[in-house]
């Protein structure tokens, strides 16, 4: 049986958002949380502050940015 979805948190990004590079590029929310992309994947999609949803499946968490379909695999490092 597959893992559901769960939204572990909702916010916004600070500033430009620019799309997913590599597993150097940080998200920061305005909230001050970051996170680090954690999977090799590239989507050019630009965007100021959009907002995003941090959720969570199959024990990985994931940045769903609002107006983008794709999502990445991220890790939490503030």
């Amino acid at each position: 049986m597959e893992d559901k979805k769960i939204v572990i948190s909702k916010g916004t990004i600070k500033g430009k958002f620019k799309g997913f590079k590599n597993s150097n590029t940080i998200f920061e929310l305005t909230d001050g949380q970051k996170w680090r992309q954690s999977e090799a994947k590239f989507v050019h999609h630009f965007a100021v502050n959009p907002e995003v949803e941090i959720t969570q499946k199959d024990g990985k968490y994931y940045l769903e940015v609002r107006g983008l379909e794709k999502t990445v695999e991220v890790r939490r490092i503030k």
